[in-house]
């Protein structure tokens, strides 16, 4: 939004600008309901949602750039009540017009996985090459690598290729005490964007963080260890055993997209660098080495006057059952344009598998309906 606000030409004599000149407002508005089958017990339950996200974004010099997103999203789940949650990401950039160096900090997704959150819709492109998944649900390489923290980014780009440099401060969780405990890090990622010949783009990114700890998911890992394990690691803890505190593990992160006119192919694949202590993250009795991947491919297609794309989706991960990711998912997404490109409707299939029992999981599997109405403005 902001990064993409043009400030007045002037010519000669200076033209009075209100501040409505330098504002610019977007969001997004939808509502959706969802049928959930699960083959453990055969249950099935219906899910009510609504999603709200506003974004306002500042530019009050071709130098600097300012905006907020907020997020609300409530859910209710047949016989389980409602739950809201709030988000909020706010940020400033500098740097001159044409991006060719900027710096940027506030409160925001780390640059570490490429495919944004479904319904974030990001007031500021500055090249980091962000990519959107067309489905509802979020790919699970976001699951496993997504962090929203307070942090300072310095980027540049070097013909095709686009390099950024951040550090963060992050915010630690009593669920795991037993992980390392530092605040700050850092992390880096390049990017690299090709315009091939008839109407081809090939774009691929590389990301490094110094620490998988400090990540949404692996902060709630103390949540999501196997139950015994989790009460060995509490007991040893209140009993002054030496637990390895000071684990840190890095992470990588590979993420492509190819897009040839109406075909859209895209991939991300998250791994950690080395092994977790068994202490920490365990799996089939060692040390797990947890990674996540997301596989998409998407046509567009008109019909009847109206705009619209299919698409295919496969996400998996490995030993990641302690970080409550399932072992496999299937995704058919239908958007279709209602009206204008403005409001959308939406149906998408998704069929989940568990890990086995013998690794942990529950062997089960879980299909998902969901109908959403959508309003982007």
């Amino acid at each position: 939004m902001s990064g993409k606000i043009v400030a007045q030409e002037t010519t000669g004599q200076l033209n009075e600008k209100s501040l409505l000149d330098f504002v610019e407002i977007a969001g997004f508005v939808a509502f959706s309901t969802s049928h959930v089958r699960s083959s453990e017990n055969e249950t099935s339950k219906f899910t009510m949602a609504e999603e709200l996200n506003l974004g306002i974004g500042l530019k009050p010099h071709d130098w600097i750039g300012t905006d907020v997103i907020w997020i609300h999203q409530g859910t209710f789940v047949e016989e389980e009540g409602g739950y809201n949650l709030e988000l909020v990401m706010a940020t400033a950039v500098v740097g001159p017009p044409g991006g060719s160096w900027w710096l940027e900090t506030g409160i925001q997704y780390l640059p570490f996985t490429f495919f944004e959150l479904a319904e974030v819709r990001p007031a500021h492109d500055s090249g980091f090459g962000l990519l959107e998944t067309q489905t509802i649900i979020d790919p699970m390489s976001f699951e496993y690598g997504s962090k929203r923290e307070k942090s300072m980014l310095l980027g540049g780009t070097f013909g095709s290729f686009v390099g950024t440099a951040y550090g963060y401060y992050g915010e630690t969780n009593r669920a795991t005490a037993y992980l390392h405990d530092t605040k700050i890090g850092f992390g880096a990622a390049l990017s690299y964007e090709q315009h091939l010949t008839g109407n081809r783009k090939l774009t691929g990114n590389l990301s490094f963080i110094d620490h998988l700890g400090i990540l949404d998911r692996f902060q709630k890992l103390g949540a999501h260890v196997p139950h015994k394990l989790h009460e060995e690691i509490v007991s040893a803890t209140d009993e002054g055993a030496s637990l390895d505190k000071d684990q840190k593990i890095p992470g990588w992160g590979i993420s492509t997209q190819l897009e040839m006119g109406n075909i859209s192919l895209a991939g991300e694949y998250m791994l950690a660098q080395k092994r977790f202590s068994p202490e920490l993250l365990i799996f089939d009795g060692k040390g797990a080495l947890p990674s996540a991947w997301m596989l998409e491919a998407s046509y567009g297609f008109t019909l009847a006057g109206r705009s619209g794309d299919i698409t295919l989706g496969y996400q998996g991960s490995a030993e990641a059952v302690a970080l409550a990711l399932p072992a496999s998912r299937y995704v058919g997404v239908l958007n279709i344009d209602l009206w204008d490109e403005k409001l959308f409707g939406t149906f998408e299939w998704v069929h989940e598998r568990d890990y086995e029992i013998s690794e942990d999981g529950t062997g089960g599997r879980m299909g998902t309906y969901t109908a959403r109405l959508a309003i982007d403005f």
